[in-house]
């Protein structure tokens, strides 16, 4: 065989290695660390109209679900601020995909100490509510006031509880 056969050859492995673990992925409950999952099985599913995300076991990431018609979840960051939950989506990654996913199908499932919350993510676009929300995720994060982090482009998604749907009468 010879060598750009060789090199081909591997090169077809290596890209049916990496659609086969891609596709084995959306099959897994959650993300598997940096990498997206499918659709947030495991933990109870909170029916609380409004959760008080203060107790909510937010820790330093939780898990999102988005994209309610091919589920696609991520871990990504979040803080409590003002009794709501946020989370952000900056575009250091540029192959982040989840917030136009948001913006197409607001619906999301967040997962957090072991519980899952139906919630509608709404994009914060008040500037004032905009810094308030760099400043606490610099705070929680440890990110300084003037690094990379601090001019990146960022959405902030507000998740807001969504009721769990009522039986109809016959």
């Amino acid at each position: 065989m010879t060598a750009p056969r060789r090199a081909a050859t591997a090169f077809l492995a290596l890209g049916l290695g990496v659609l086969g673990t891609l596709s084995l992925l959306r099959l897994h409950d959650g993300p598997l660390g940096p990498l997206p999952g499918g659709a947030l099985v495991r933990g109870v599913l909170s029916e609380e109209p409004k959760p008080h995300w203060e107790a909510a076991e937010i820790g330093d990431t939780i898990e999102l679900e988005v994209r309610p018609a091919a589920p696609w979840s991520v871990t990504t960051w979040a803080v409590v601020l003002g009794g709501s939950l946020y989370v952000a989506a900056d575009f250091l990654n540029p192959l982040k995909r989840w917030p136009y996913f948001v913006l197409g199908d607001p619906a999301v499932v967040v997962r957090a100490g072991g519980r899952r919350y139906r919630c509608t993510a709404v994009r914060v676009e008040d500037p004032a509510l905009v810094a308030d929300l760099r400043r606490a995720f610099a705070r929680k994060y440890g990110l300084t006031p003037d690094g990379l982090a601090a001019h990146a482009t960022v959405w902030f998604f507000r998740l807001e509880p969504k009721p769990a749907a009522q039986p109809t009468a016959s």
